[in-house]
């Protein structure tokens, strides 16, 4: 545990493949052993990966999935048919490659994904779910050779100081995943990120090869639609995860779950509509019943953190009813993110914008949030607080919450969910 204790995830990045390559060689290529679904994507990579693990875990295989970052403890990150790696079996492997880590200077994200590597094949899964980080040609899980299926999820300008300025440029890093002779999926892609990618392959495009309909909502907190594809017609789907987006991400893991089972795996139309059900995701639209400070209030908990992400969040926000009237915000950001806009966005939906200071060294000053959100909104009515948990001291009863801007707020406003629950409070 060290080694992640003492480094900051995003500490250490440079582009390139050679570390991590050097350093699996030398423990005996595990990830070479493992099948696997490979995923990348600006948003929906999580949810995908979700619905695609839980499909295989109904049908029985046993199922790793991999996917950052986490919310509240770091073994959330490398999991077996929906189990988290023991804390033990985790800090015995990081202490067991530390030093060959350190010798080829690995970063925090190239040694977490070989210890996952290392776990899964240690474990003998049947398949591997394996999101990636950021980007794709160079990200640390594309040491993966020969993907069963790759995924691309979607595509929006994030991380330009990394993956470039154009929708061009993000496609090209994020087809790096796409290998010789390998299905590929895509959900629902600009113009220019699909020429970019026809040019690498022959992909399944949400809307062309399949597509979703008959979209309703199945009860207050799931919806319901149908999957159609040239081999595949699936009625009455339902899911818990809200969200349009969410539907074409499910769909996406329909249309790979076919492509599955043409290579052997045995996938029932039950075991995917029961899979898909059955998947839970947290902080993604996550609507909580919550009792604090002797305040009972509602509070919708979402990782949206940029632009792609928010708008997809307000349009369920709308369709569900919660923006007609205004709400209160818990607000917070990274670094590298348009926060002008998301501040613009998120000011149009308000009451009330609360702005805590987050643990994150990569957060934006919540003083130069203020800032931002003051062009949009009264100044009376924005909030500085010293930390997530104080936040919740200025809800009114009965009101609705939102907290979203940034995963890391969501795992601290987790945490102190899981806290007050574990205390019986």
């Amino acid at each position: 545990m060290k080694f992640f204790e003492n480094l900051k995830e995003y500490e250490g990045m440079k582009p390139g493949l050679s570390r991590i390559k050097k350093f699996l060689k030398g423990v005996g290529n595990p990830q070479d052993s493992l099948n696997v679904v490979h995923i990348a994507g600006t948003n929906g990579k999580g949810s995908t990966a979700v619905f695609i693990s839980n499909i295989l875990i109904t049908a029985g295989y046993k199922t790793a999935l991999y996917t950052s970052p986490h919310l509240i403890d770091i073994t959330e990150r490398i999991s077996i048919d929906g189990k988290n790696i023991p804390q033990k079996i985790f800090k015995d492997l990081s202490k067991k490659y530390f030093d060959k880590a350190v010798k080829c200077k690995l970063s925090y994200f190239e040694y977490l994904t070989s210890l996952a590597f290392i776990y899964f094949a240690l474990q003998k899964v049947a398949v591997a779910v394996i999101e990636t980080g950021l980007g794709g040609r160079f990200d640390a899980t594309n040491v993966i050779k020969k993907p069963l299926v790759c995924v691309i999820t979607s595509i929006a300008k994030e991380h330009q100081e990394v993956l470039g300025n154009t929708i061009e440029k993000i496609a090209f890093e994020k087809a790096g995943i796409i290998k010789k002779n390998c299905d590929l999926v895509c959900g629902k892609l600009p113009k220019k990120a699909e020429l970019i990618i026809r040019n690498k392959s022959n992909p399944y495009f949400y809307g062309k090869a399949f597509s979703s309909g008959n979209n309703r909502a199945a009860g207050v907190l799931s919806q319901r639609f149908d999957y159609i594809s040239k081999s595949l017609n699936l009625k009455n789907i339902d899911i818990s995860l809200l969200g349009t987006h969410q539907i074409i991400n499910a769909s996406v893991a329909v249309c790979a779950s076919e492509l599955l089972s043409k290579k052997g795996f045995a996938l029932s139309k039950a075991d995917i509509k029961k899979g898909l059900k059955n998947s839970v995701w947290s902080g993604r639209f996550d609507i909580r019943e919550l009792s604090i400070n002797n305040k009972n209030f509602k509070l919708i908990i979402d990782g949206a953190h940029n632009i792609e992400g928010l708008d997809s969040f307000f349009d369920t926000f709308n369709k569900l009813g919660f923006a007609n009237e205004k709400k209160i915000f818990i607000f917070a950001v990274t670094k590298g993110k348009k926060y002008e806009q998301m501040a613009k966005k998120t000011a149009s939906f308000a009451e009330k914008i609360i702005l805590p200071y987050i643990k994150n060294s990569r957060a934006v000053n919540p003083i130069d949030l203020k800032n931002e959100f003051s062009k949009h909104i009264s100044e009376d009515k924005i909030f500085v607080v010293n930390s997530v948990k104080e936040s919740f001291r200025m809800f009114d009863c009965g009101k609705v919450g939102i907290t979203i801007g940034s995963l890391y707020l969501v795992g601290e406003v987790l945490e102190i969910i899981q806290k007050r629950n574990t205390k019986g409070a």
